[in-house]
């Protein structure tokens, strides 16, 4: 018996020996050191969390030109995946733009939750620093009823919504907290005083609403940035000048599959000569002095939200025109005052020695409640007839 004891005894000290012996020795990490956003979205807010130097990469998202996003923050989100958070820095001044590739130290910098809402605090801007990148962060297209149950999880990440309903209790214009619906489900969105969107109308329904995701206490909202991010009807809008025909270079109004155009000093041609897109293009000529024939391609209808134009243009390769040692112009005009008045836009030199149309295109940047018109003027030198030379005037193209 005594001899069974010594050696269970004899076990248990050497077991003892062995446990302390293989004791694993576990590092302390007093610093947290998140890699991306996602991991930095998952880290336990604590009073005593400590961030070490980090070297994340995100894209800013947020539009400080814009101004509709409060002073002193930026908005991060990373290159993959749906994970973004805010970033308040502590000097007013922002030289961060929409589209910047980052990469962010949190060395010293807080994580808070306020209103529901992480948000790293007490960075300064040599904590940011620009990689010289430009990156363009696609949109997620989702629905409201999935924002309202991912936003916590998601962070400030940039979102689509189609077709929505914009409503204002009080007035007509996009300002302050309004609601949003696509009339099942409403959230919010919000315009600050001094944003881009001061004074715009509101347009009520809108086929797609871009912004970044906030939170504020149970308040969900999805917050555009700028104008590109309101896209109250179609993309683009081409006018291919095919729907209606003349031979008679006088003044008339002709109905295309836009609207009405008034034509001076031009006709539909669709000769093998005419350089087209189609059938037929219009070969915009003009008389000096002759109120008929002022050499006119004219809209008589508006549209709202153009940002930008393309026109299709060319020479009518007759010898007159080929030979013409004068430079071949047209100038495009718009007009804020449904045809009042025009100002310029731009003018285009015709390359004589091309046979085929070639195009340009011109920035506008109209609000999307900004009413716009535009006309075509041949303004070449006249030959000694009075005449113009004849250009080719094809595809007009609208983009929203």
């Amino acid at each position: 018996m005594k001899k069974l004891l010594s050696t269970i005894t004899a076990w248990v000290v050497l077991l003892t020996f062995s446990g302390c012996e293989s004791k694993p020795d576990i590092p302390d990490y007093p610093f947290s050191q998140p890699t991306s956003i996602s991991g930095l979205r998952r880290i336990e807010v604590k009073s005593d969390l400590q961030f070490g130097q980090t070297q994340i990469v995100a894209v800013v998202t947020s539009d400080a030109a814009s101004k509709n996003i409060e002073e002193r923050t930026v908005i991060v989100q990373d290159r993959i995946g749906d994970a973004a958070i805010v970033l308040e820095l502590t000097a007013s001044d922002q030289p961060f733009l929409l589209g910047d590739e980052v990469t962010i130290n949190l060395e010293g910098a807080q994580l808070i939750e306020r209103n529901g809402e992480l948000t790293v605090t007490g960075l300064s801007e040599n904590q940011l620093k620009k990689t010289g990148n430009t990156v363009q962060i696609a949109a997620k297209q989702t629905n409201i009823p999935a924002l309202l149950a991912n936003a916590a999880y998601w962070g400030p990440i940039v979102v689509r919504l189609d077709k929505i309903n914009i409503h204002n209790d009080v007035g007509n214009t996009l300002s302050g907290k309004l609601s949003i619906d696509d009339e099942i489900v409403s959230i919010y969105t919000q315009f600050l005083s001094e944003s881009v969107f001061t004074n715009e109308v509101n347009p009520e329904y809108v086929e797609t609403f871009i912004g970044i995701l906030r939170v504020s206490g149970s308040d969900i909202y999805v917050n555009p940035r700028n104008f590109d991010d309101i896209q109250v009807g179609m993309l683009q809008l081409i006018e291919d000048f095919e729907q209606a025909t003349s031979t008679d270079y006088n003044t008339k109004v002709m109905d295309f599959v836009t609207g009405s155009w008034t034509i001076s000093g031009g006709i539909t041609a669709g000769t093998a000569a005419d350089p087209k897109n189609g059938a037929q293009s219009i070969r915009l000529q003009g008389t000096v002095g002759n109120p008929l024939r002022e050499g006119i391609i004219a809209m008589e209808f508006d549209l709202v939200g153009v940002q930008s134009i393309s026109i299709s243009y060319g020479i009518y390769p007759a010898a007159a025109e080929t030979g013409n040692v004068n430079p071949t112009v047209f100038d495009i005009e718009i007009s804020h005052d449904e045809g009042a008045t025009y100002s310029l836009v731009g003018t285009v030199e015709v390359d004589v020695d091309l046979r085929e149309l070639r195009s340009s295109t011109f920035p506008i940047n109209a609000g999307f409640s900004e009413k716009v018109r535009f006309r075509i003027v041949n303004s070449s030198i006249p030959f000694a007839n009075g005449n113009l030379p004849r250009i080719n005037i094809d595809d007009f193209v609208f983009n929203f």
